[in-house]
């Protein structure tokens, strides 16, 4: 559910819609969007994650002024399950699309996550959701969840710690809008549990975290040394594109080999673009190897 939102929100941000609308407004958005790359291909879980979110409500204040606003007011899906349409009331669009409002820092900082880190921040955010400081995983669970439970080597808590978790806390907490601290929890001297405890920031306190995330990793938390340079770069693909531009054809193959040239979309294998080899191999090429299996 916590993607869909981001999704809804960057195809806000993709047909230019102001942040202030004085009636609701209707996007259309393919449902393989919305569902994620790896999700089922049918519209089962996407259909109750449309249900959850008219009744998710969004709230804050605005100078010194209480709001509030459902994510969505109504939704069909169209054209034989392919395409969305989705009607976003007012209070909801600029929920989403003011920069100031913590819906639209949360999505900004979570888009910038990866793999583990952005696993994990949407695991915490759903909990969050449910009005708790914290919540408590049996490590098995937990293995699920981040999707690793079929790789024999994480059923080592070190390994999972080291090459899993201590990764994606770190992300989250130098990304993210939250502050996360993690506790092992053991029986005897095996850890079964895992409490995680964390402070959400509110929109004033995440204003900052978002002028960050808007700049190069490289850079941010420092600043620009010469007022005339260049602008850093900020977009992710950009970075992907130069990245991917430097590299021989040789390690182009070996890489697209390393990714996967095909995948399966809609039931069907498929080859995959260039564009999204080249993004997943610089994602992949910022995460450390993990331990054989």
């Amino acid at each position: 559910m916590v993607s869909a939102v981001w999704e809804i929100a960057a195809a806000l941000d993709e047909q230019r819609t102001p942040a202030t609308v004085e009636n609701a407004v209707w996007i259309e958005v393919p449902t393989k969007r919305l569902r994620g790359e790896g999700s089922r291909a049918d519209n089962v879980w996407l259909r109750e994650c449309l249900r959850r979110l008219t009744k998710v409500e969004l709230s804050g204040e605005h100078k010194g002024d209480p709001w509030g606003a459902v994510v969505l007011a109504e939704w069909r899906i169209i054209e034989g399950g392919s395409l969305a349409r989705l009607l976003i009331p007012p209070a909801g669009v600029h929920a989403l699309r003011s920069p100031n409002t913590f819906t639209k820092i949360e999505a900004t900082a979570a888009h910038r996550l990866s793999g583990h880190g952005r696993r994990l921040y949407a695991i915490l955010a759903d909990k969050k959701r449910l009005g708790r400081p914290y919540w408590t995983f049996p490590v098995e669970e937990l293995r699920a969840l981040m999707g690793v439970e079929s790789k024999k080597s994480y059923n080592r808590w070190n390994n999972l710690r080291q090459w899993v978790l201590d990764p994606a806390l770190d992300a989250i907490n130098d990304y993210g809008t939250v502050t996360v601290k993690m506790t092992p929890e053991k029986r005897g001297r095996s850890v079964h549990a895992v409490r995680f405890d964390w402070r959400w920031k509110d929109p004033h306190d995440a204003t900052e975290t978002a002028s960050e995330n808007d700049r190069h990793s490289s850079a941010r938390r420092k600043k620009q040394e010469v007022d005339d340079a260049p602008p850093m770069i900020e977009d992710p693909r950009e970075m992907a594109q130069l990245w991917w531009e430097g590299l021989t054809a040789d390690e182009r193959e070996a890489w697209a080999d390393r990714i996967g040239r095909k995948a399966e979309i809609g039931g069907q294998v498929m080859p995959r673009p260039e564009r999204i080899i080249r993004d997943m191999a610089f994602e992949a090429k910022g995460q450390m190897s993990p331990p054989e299996s």
